[in-house]
């Protein structure tokens, strides 16, 4: 029951931490549901299993700068026994592929054995083999052979292994996530006890991140994260995932595509998650040199503070001959860049605002100017594209002016070149045609415009439908 409950509201969700409030809110509706069926299960009040599970091991417990109730997540012994569920479940009620498993297991061997060596003869022999390869499959593809593609069932398999390798994935962040907790942890117990220096305590912190990201989880880690945040990796994921959900071999897939979906999101927030971990340990660290500098401050205010109590005392007293204060002007030592570069204050120039007079001929002529444009009736033009090409025909730009009503002029010209980019249709930059347009000008009564070759296309023929 408790794995169940986990499942529901971690993995489900997509959650990676809860809320103390919220935790109990779905435990409480959970033991509801539950007392349906089994009335003696699981009867004791919600807080006290919350924190029975942190006791155990399985809820991690923590604070968040971003709120103001304790947060929990699961541990990494609960994401292995969800994962072990999960996967009894899978095998139970779905089906056994072994061909795809075998295959990923031979490639990572290859692979291994390819990495590990550092012999360019024999690297270049595999490159040139896998040269030879790709060559004889596009030979076969251009000569007129069918493409090889796999079957239903191969796609279903190795879909499954790759979701079961998503799901192993996400629960390996909250290993790496321990182990820079621990860091941190050890930190501020070295800083509360007070045993050792400030000094050690730092370099203990430092050589303890260096080791961790030495180690092989945090060599893999920081790698991962160097892959999934870049932008043309996940741009890659992305189109890869809308490409899965248009195959029929997965259309009964759907809690697998959905899971699939969430990937990206999922793994960034994962990811962002153990960040924010390695984030406290650095804060940590800023906090210790922090109340270095703190105890510094407040030992020079306190040098300062007695060098002015006693001037206070001699201010009345006679001064004294052998008392002599010497300053060693030339002997000064500063960093250039302790001081920021001198700028001269902003000077603002003073005018006195004109009155401005509106003129009303210059204005009515405007609007007059304004009441002579040409309205583009777009939804016209759009009726007569459609009617020249209703019976499946393609139709020019110059067809459509010569058929369309009115006289149409330049602006209607540019109307049908906007519908052309709108609607998709066809057109060609690298060809042109030259339509004769009338123009409303005393001195010329035709204007002979050269425009892209543009083919309006049948409607829906683009989508592979038949054209209505």
């Amino acid at each position: 029951m408790v794995i169940d409950f986990f499942h529901q509201t971690f993995k489900l969700g997509e959650s990676i931490s809860v809320g103390l409030t919220e935790l109990k809110t779905r435990l409480l509706i959970y033991q509801e549901e539950l007392h349906e069926v089994y009335p003696d299960l699981m009867t004791g009040a919600p807080e006290r299993y919350v924190a029975d599970w942190v006791d155990s091991g399985w809820l991690l417990r923590f604070l968040e700068a971003s709120s103001n109730e304790p947060q929990y997540q699961l541990t990494r012994y609960s994401e292995e026994a969800i994962r072990f569920v999960e996967s009894v479940l899978a095998k139970s009620n779905s089906m056994v592929g072994t061909e795809s498993r075998l295959k990923l297991v031979i490639e990572t061997l290859a692979d291994i054995i390819r990495g590990a060596s550092a012999d360019p003869e024999r690297r270049l022999a595999y490159l040139r083999a896998q040269r030879d390869e790709l060559d004889r499959q596009i030979a076969e593809i251009e000569s007129g052979k069918s493409v090889e593609v796999y079957r239903p069932a191969q796609i279903r398999e190795r879909f499954q292994t790759a979701v079961e390798l998503l799901r192993a994935l996400q629960s390996d962040f909250r290993a790496v996530e321990e182990k820079f907790q621990v860091i941190a942890r050890d930190v501020q117990q070295l800083q509360v006890t007070g045993q050792d220096s400030r000094g050690n305590i730092l370099g203990f912190a430092l050589d303890s991140e260096d080791l961790l990201k030495q180690q092989d989880e945090g060599i893999s880690f920081f790698a991962f994260v160097a892959f999934l945040f870049s932008p043309t990796q996940q741009a890659s994921l992305r189109k890869s995932i809308e490409e899965l959900q248009q195959l029929e071999a997965l259309a009964d897939q759907s809690d697998s595509l959905q899971h699939v979906r969430r990937m990206v999101p999922s793994l960034l927030a994962e990811a962002e998650k153990v960040m924010k971990t390695t984030a406290r340990l650095s804060s940590t660290l800023r906090r210790l040199l922090d109340a270095h500098s703190a105890e510094h401050r407040m030992r020079l205010a306190s040098v300062l503070q007695s060098i002015k109590q006693t001037a206070l005392k001699l201010r009345e007293s006679a001064p004294l001959v052998d008392v002599a204060c010497k300053v060693y002007a030339d002997m000064e030592i500063g960093s250039p860049l302790a001081r920021k570069f001198w700028t001269p204050n902003a000077v603002f120039e003073s005018e006195a605002p004109e009155v401005h007079v509106v003129d009303l001929g210059k204005a009515k002529e405007i609007s007059e100017a304004y009441a002579k444009l040409r309205r583009i009736d777009f939804r016209q033009m759009r009726h007569c594209i459609q009617k020249l090409t209703y019976d499946g025909n393609k139709a020019t730009l110059s067809q459509v002016v010569s058929k369309s009503d009115g006289d149409p002029g330049v602006v209607e010209l540019l109307g049908y070149v906007q519908i052309a980019h709108d609607d998709q249709h066809d057109i060609d930059p690298l060809r042109s045609e030259t339509i004769q347009v009338h123009v409303d000008s005393p001195s010329v009564s035709t204007l002979h415009v050269v425009v892209p070759m543009i083919t309006f296309l049948p409607k829906a023929s683009s989508k592979g439908r038949r054209p209505k």
